[in-house]
C-alpha cells in the first residue's frame, strides 16, 4: 500500500510551569489509551489541534509538511517517530537565567495514500508559498485531522517537549541548534 503523510510541529514560549495550555495538552496526550476505535482516534486529534488552534497566536516557530509522494512518506513519518525517542529533549531543567522556555507539539500522520481522508487533507493543505509561515496557516492547518475518517490512517504520532517536566522547556539556544534547524519563524 502507497501512503502519504501529514506532519506539523508548532513551538510557543510557555508561561511558567504552570502554564494552561501545557498541562491540557500534557494531559490530553497522556490519556491516550494504547487501543482505540476510528471514532475516538478523531475525537483525539479534534481535542489537541483545537487546544493548538486556540494558541495559535502564541505560535512562535513551526514546520509543516504534506507529501503525497509514496516514495517519500513513509521515511519523512519515520522522521517524526524518530523525534519521540527523544533526540530533542532536554533530559534535565536548564540553568535558570530568567529567559524563556518553550514548549514543541508535533504531530503526524501517515495516511493511504489516494483514500478520500487523503485527497480532502491534501486539498486542504494546498497554501500558497508566500502563506506558509504564518500563524493564520497553522492555525487553518490545524482544522485538517477533523476532515479525516481514521480508517484511512496507517499510523499516527503526537509528543510534546517538554514531557512530564516542564521546568525541561526548551531554550532559545535549543530551538537555535541542529536539532531544531528546520524550524521557521512564524509571522
Amino acid at each position: 500500500m502507497n501512503y502519504s503523510v501529514f506532519s506539523m510541529q508548532v513551538v510557543m514560549e510557555l508561561r511558567g510551569e504552570d502554564d494552561p495550555t501545557y498541562r491540557e495538552l500534557h494531559k490530553i496526550i497522556r490519556s491516550a489509551p494504547e487501543r482505540t476505535s476510528y471514532a475516538q482516534m478523531h475525537d483525539y486529534y479534534g481535542r489537541i489541534c483545537n487546544v493548538l488552534r486556540r494558541e495559535a497566536d502564541r505560535f512562535t516557530m513551526g514546520v509543516w509538511d504534506y507529501w503525497d509522494d509514496p516514495s517519500r512518506a513513509p521515511n519523512d513519518f519515520q522522521d517524526w517517530v524518530n523525534g519521540l525517542q527523544g533526540k530533542e529533549a532536554r533530559t534535565e531543567p536548564a540553568r535558570e537565567d530568567g529567559n524563556p522556555r518553550y514548549l514543541a507539539c508535533t504531530l503526524a500522520l501517515l495516511l493511504q495514500n489516494g483514500s478520500t481522508s487523503d485527497q480532502r487533507l491534501g486539498q486542504h493543505c494546498d497554501i500558497a508559498e508566500a502563506k506558509l509561515w504564518r500563524r493564520s496557516t497553522f492555525q487553518h492547518l490545524l482544522k485538517g485531522p477533523a476532515l479525516l475518517n481514521f480508517l484511512h490512517v496507517k499510523s499516527d504520532v503526537v509528543y510534546m517537549l517538554p514531557g512530564d517536566d516542564p521546568a525541561c522547556g526548551l531554550t532559545q539556544e535549543n530551538l537555535a541548534g541542529k536539532d531544531f534547524h528546520y524550524l521557521r519563524q512564524l509571522t
